[in-house]
């Protein structure tokens, strides 16, 4: 507690019989004061700032002052403060003078008070009531004096010593010389300076949670707030490690259905369950788009909660809250599902596009991935002529992504081939065999005209994505050849964008068409884009042609491409398919479709920047940095002993903060006072900024103004009050233009009830079958003798006005039924009668049938 205020000098008075109040006065006054003076507490004080007072005139340097006999009496006997200076009323130029008994004096680290009894500060002393708050080494100052003093020590009477010892076993009652001993034994690791503001008796009482956090995150911050009061930030290597399969990937469960009755948008959160399956799960999300005449409902279902097997084209239902009495119902429709590769084909591009053929719509998938390789053949486009054996191939790697590709002309002019176009193999030992395998039986050298007849790879290469274009060094002339390898371009992965619906109509399953890529040789004339090109039995169109690499692209093919074909482009050009691979697919269709996913970070991929690879020092497991405004030689002991965890290794980070002063300042001298002022705000470079005079006036091309000539010219600075305006008049900085106003709204309603497409029939006044539906109970006949409808009559009820194969059926449950077809108009006539109010009160109806009042009655 801050002050004993359960004091036996409080409440003596209320504790002594009446006649020893009322009739013995000073014995009473006497034991407040003794129980007083047991109660009280000595406060040691250095420092004491010294006072000043009167002077005395001396001869010498002694100086001496005025002192007081007394100032006042504490009894008939005892004078107070005798040989005390006298000191001014005003203090010259001091603020402080000396401690006055009965004034509250206050500590300024604790905010601990008391009220000074008497002082001794001959023998630095301070007789206080006793308040065990007060901390050694902080500042007491005088309410009403000022006068303030260093505390050095704290002593309680020995005899309230003896009652309030056991409270010493709490921090928050046991005094400041004490309380080291606490530090001593629940502190010993932490410095004995702390924080400022950190209140050392709560400190002790929690540090047991500080102690419990040791390790994590939040006792760091903690330790750093006691210790400095700054804010620290633990950072763990491990979190930038490069990881085997470490990235995060993420799929969604996917159904798609078109909404049948109520508002599918409200069943997020909800449970849908399939009419026919069974099967139910729990939707997460929602979206709708608008593909072709349906409104297509996307549910995004949570995976753990699927339960059985969605079929398509069963009817799911679900409700928008535990309360409602009907459901919101939807038709699956089936959308693509598994992809699968059949073939992964040659020369293929992320940016190809791919074709689907199937019953369904709005289905879009793309090449996601495609694979690299090295070349696998070398494929003659022109012999030429000249050409030796040992000729270089050089290979154009540029934008091909692959390296490394070598080779050679190995035969010309000819050669002799086996029965199966194989190469002659020698017997071994006949002849030393070169690095390659199989040799060649070749034409003598000067009895041919050196064309080119076969091409040997001495290396494929690798990393190539599409085919280089190849050069042979050499001094003959006419010769080409063209690179090919199977591998490269091949599909990898492919990705759904868009799953579109009803693709369980006719054909299904879904097939998808890619790009045809060929190699042309002996290829002549012009291949256009957009133009169309045939082979027996094949037809499609251009999508680009390479002359470098002889790489024709084609889509939209009918029919089939194989090698060996002569195809002819209706642009002119012609040439024979040396090398074919087209890539083929198939995909499921499904009701619940899985996503293809996509990682939701970069953490396990090789190009990430910021991850690294272990080192088993700072980037491992079982190390951290703690990043803090201080210096790691400030804190490294402390924490180490407190905080730190065994096993782990740790490190500092100095993280700089700066308070920026960016207040403009410049000096400013008043023109009246001629006072200078150093230090002006920003506002003192407003002289600055409005130097100079911009126009912005607005204006229409309309409004009877002008463009100005240079409307981005500043005007000069005028500085005279009278000026109003610093441009001519009607002129406009800036012209406003107006949109042209476009309206489009639609006239009429459109639904779909009952299948069918209703454009007409809609009753914007009076009955319609929603009328009928609302008012049932008045216009059946619910009574014997009643005058409503029959069920015969209302059977009798058509659709009319539709314009639709509707018209003539029975309405009372299509329409009523559907919200929509509450809208149209029906031709019942509601049952009514007329009331007409009497002068007489016993007459409260009047019918038709009486001939006294008439309608053109003017008398009530």
């Amino acid at each position: 507690m801050a002050k004993f205020n359960d004091k036996i000098s409080t409440i003596l008075s209320g504790q002594l019989p009446e006649f020893i109040v009322s009739e013995h006065p000073k014995f009473a006054e006497f034991l407040k004061v003794y129980y007083q003076l047991l109660e009280s507490a000595e406060l040691s004080v250095t420092s004491v700032r010294t006072t000043e007072g009167i002077l005395l005139e001396t001869e010498t340097d002694q100086a001496n002052n005025l002192v007081l006999n007394a100032s006042s009496l504490g009894s008939t006997r005892t004078s107070l403060d005798a040989g005390d200076k006298v000191i001014f009323e005003t203090y010259s130029g001091t603020e402080y003078g000396k401690f006055t008994r009965g004034e509250t004096i206050t500590g300024q680290t604790s905010n601990a008070t008391a009220v000074l009894l008497t002082e001794d500060l001959d023998n630095g002393r301070l007789f206080i009531s006793a308040n065990n708050k007060f901390i050694t080494g902080e500042i007491v100052v005088g309410a009403s004096s000022n006068a303030y003093a260093t505390i050095d020590n704290y002593k309680p009477n020995p005899v309230n010593n003896i009652a309030d010892l056991v409270n010493f076993r709490d921090p928050d009652n046991v005094i400041s010389n004490f309380l080291s001993n606490f530090r001593d034994e629940f502190l010993a690791t932490l410095p004995d300076i702390l924080a400022n503001k950190v209140n050392k008796r709560n400190l002790i009482k929690n540090i047991k949670s500080l102690y419990r956090s040791k390790g994590t995150n939040r006792g760091h911050e903690i330790f750093f707030r006691v210790l400095f009061n700054e804010e620290s930030q633990t950072f763990y290597p491990r979190e930038q490690i490069l990881r085997i399969s470490d990235g995060k990937y993420d799929t969604l469960k996917v159904m798609r259905a078109i909404a049948d009755i109520g508002d599918t948008t409200e069943l997020v959160g909800r449970t849908i369950t399939g009419a026919d399956s069974k099967a139910y799960a729990i939707v997460e999300n929602v979206a709708q788009y608008q593909i072709g005449a349906d409104t297509v409902t996307e549910f995004i279902l949570n995976n753990d909660s699927i339960q059985g097997t969605f079929q398509i084209l069963e009817q799911i239902q679900g409700s928008a809250s535990d309360t409602d009495d009907w459901y919101i119902k939807a038709t699956v429709t089936g959308i693509p599902g598994t992809k699968t590769l059949t073939n992964d084909g040659s020369l293929n591009t992320i940016a190809d596009t791919v074709a689907v053929t199937a019953g369904g719509v709005g289905a879009i998938f793309n090449i996601d991935e495609i694979g690299s390789g090295g070349l696998t053949e070398i494929v003659i486009n022109n012999k030429g002529l000249n050409y030796a054996v040992g000729d270089k191939l050089v290979f154009d790697n540029t934008g091909t992504g692959g390296k490394n590709a070598a080779g050679f002309v190995r035969v010309i002019n000819g050669g002799i081939a086996g029965e199966d176009s194989d190469q002659i193999v020698l017997e071994d030992g006949t002849m030393a065999a070169d690095q390659y395998f199989g040799n060649s039986i070749m034409q003598e050298l000067g009895t041919g005209t050196g064309t080119i007849e076969k091409v040997f790879l001495t290396y494929s290469g690798t990393g190539y994505t599409s085919l280089p274009s190849v050069t042979i060094t050499s001094l003959g002339t006419g010769g080409s050849v063209r690179a090919w390898g199977d591998e490269i371009g091949r599909i990898t992965a492919l990705k759904t964008i868009e799953l579109g619906k009803k693709y369980q109509d006719a054909p299904s399953p879904p097939v998808l068409e890619f790009y045809n890529s060929c190699v042309l040789t002996g290829a002549t004339g012009l291949f256009t884009v957009g133009q169309s090109c045939t082979v027996s039995g094949g037809q499609g169109t251009i999508v680009s042609y390479n002359t470098s690499t002889n790489v024709l692209r084609i889509k939209s093919i009918t029919g089939a491409f194989t090698e060996g074909q002569v195809l002819s482009a209706d642009s002119g050009g012609s040439g024979t398919i040396a090398k074919i691979d087209v890539a083929t697919a198939n995909v499921n269709v499904v009701s619940v479709s899985d996503t293809d996913g996509k990682f939701i970070n970069e953490d396990g991929k090789l190009s990430e920047v910021t991850m690294k690879v272990q080192d088993s020092r700072y980037y491992q497991d079982f190390s951290y940095v703690l990043k803090v405004a201080s210096s790691i030689a400030v804190w490294r002991d402390a924490f180490k002993k407190t905080m730190h965890t065994a096993g782990f290794y740790f490190t500092g980070q100095v993280d700089i903060t700066s308070n920026i002063d960016a207040r403009g300042r410049l000096p400013l001298v008043g023109s009246i006072s001629g006072r200078t002022e150093v230090e002006i705000p920003l506002i003192a470079i407003l002289n600055t900024l409005f130097s100079v005079i911009f126009g912005r006036r607005l204006g229409t091309i309309d409004d009877g103004t002008s463009l100005r000539a240079k409307p981005l010219e500043p005007g000069a600075i005028d500085l005279d009050h009278n000026t109003n305006e610093h441009f001519e008049a009607n002129q406009r900085d800036l012209t406003l233009t107006r949109p042209g106003l476009d309206i489009d709204y639609l006239s009429r309603k459109r639904a779909t009830i009952g299948g069918q497409f209703v454009k007409a029939g809609y009753a914007y006044a009076g009955p319609k079958w929603g009328t009928l539906n609302r008012y049932a109970n008045t216009i059946f006949n619910t009574s014997i003798g009643g005058t409503g409808h029959t069920f015969e009559q209302l059977n009798n009820l058509k659709v009319f006005g539709t314009r639709t194969s509707l018209d003539g059926q029975g309405g009372v449950f299509l329409m009523t039924s559907h919200p929509e077809g509450k809208k149209v108009k029906m031709s019942l006539a509601f049952p009514s009668f007329l009331t007409y109010s009497n002068n007489e009160f016993s007459n409260t109806v009047t019918n038709f049938s009486q001939t006294g009042p008439t309608f053109d009655d003017t008398t009530p």
